[in-house]
């Protein structure tokens, strides 16, 4: 029977946080696979041309939602038309949206040793299939731009998971409420040219756009409640309201569930999205973040991706 590849990335929270779990992952997973350590994105490269040169069935991955967005991009480009190996995600990252939206539970090396147990009986295996987006060259979830990329790279010069996402939001909230420094530093308007296939056009100040197919946002906000509705699609929302009045718009931005014009926000679910920002663009997939100077991002509908929910 093909075998299990685990791909640890050694600068996640949880692996960071915790020295001795990559020790737990190796002992849980003994000899019914491969455990390997990617220092950068040349040796994840490596790794991944000789999981498939095994002929591995299953891969996991112990890093954030990051990690799992730059394995799957090469993943895809790899193996082309031929079947991927289905994909377990250990929790090894700071949010962990992926592992939430699949359901997935506990410490990484606690996921493994759930992982080995249902690899020996092949029924055991539930798998779920997520779609993806391709957004420019880059496979993921989970698109966000502009003033939520401020808030999250803000965010991470601590890095300090859910209890420092709580405290940011506080101070946000308190700037907010005084018209301090830090909100219009974090959340201003840019003004933005978008084209939403099969329909919808945007061409207005914004404060910034979101997509995805998953659901689960930080903290629980239904930011993206349609994004797995309609099969082969993903949702947008593009945050339309003032940055003065955001905080007022948040609840009815997030309540307000169907598709198109709405209170501070318009909201479609499409095949292709194409974006242009007068000025540069910086946005993150999956939390990783990326620049583009001429404010231009092409988002499309990607592959289903099988993952497996343990």
């Amino acid at each position: 029977m093909p075998g299990i590849g685990i791909i640890a990335n050694p600068h996640s929270k949880s692996n960071i946080r915790s020295p001795g779990e990559l020790r737990r992952i190796a002992e849980k997973l003994g000899d019914r696979g491969t455990l390997a350590i990617t220092q950068d994105l040349d040796s994840l490269d490596r790794t991944l041309e000789e999981f498939k040169r095994q002929k591995i069935d299953t891969l996991a991955l112990n890093g954030g939602d990051g990690t799992i967005s730059q394995a799957i991009t090469r993943l895809i480009k790899l193996y082309g038309n031929e079947p991927l190996p289905r994909i377990a995600v250990l929790r090894g990252g700071t949010m962990n949206l992926v592992a939430s939206q699949l359901g997935v539970k506990g410490r990484p090396s606690d996921i493994v040793e759930r992982l080995v147990e249902a690899h020996q009986d092949p029924e055991k295996l539930n798998v779920e299939n997520l779609s993806t987006l391709k957004v420019n060259d880059v496979y993921g979830f989970l698109y966000a731009d502009q003033s939520s990329t401020s808030i999250l790279e803000e965010f991470y010069r601590k890095k300090s998971g859910h209890v420092g996402a709580g405290i940011l939001s506080l101070r946000l909230i308190r700037s907010f409420l005084l018209r301090g420094p830090l909100i219009r530093k974090m959340i201003r308007p840019h003004q933005l040219r978008a084209e939403f296939q099969p329909l919808g056009k945007v061409h207005q100040p914004a404060l910034g756009c979101f997509a995805g197919t998953i659901t689960k946002f930080p903290m629980g906000l239904p930011f993206l409640p349609l994004a797995r509705e309609k099969p082969g699609h993903f949702q947008t929302t593009i945050v339309t309201c003032r940055a003065e009045e955001v905080l007022w718009y948040l609840p009815l931005i997030m309540l307000q569930q169907n598709e198109g014009m709405a209170y501070g926000k318009h909201s479609f679910c499409c095949k292709e999205a194409e974006l242009e920002y007068e000025d540069s663009v910086h946005y993150t997939v999956d939390g990783e973040i990326y620049r583009n100077a001429k404010g231009k991002v092409s988002i499309e509908a990607g592959p289903e991706i099988p993952f497996l929910k343990i």
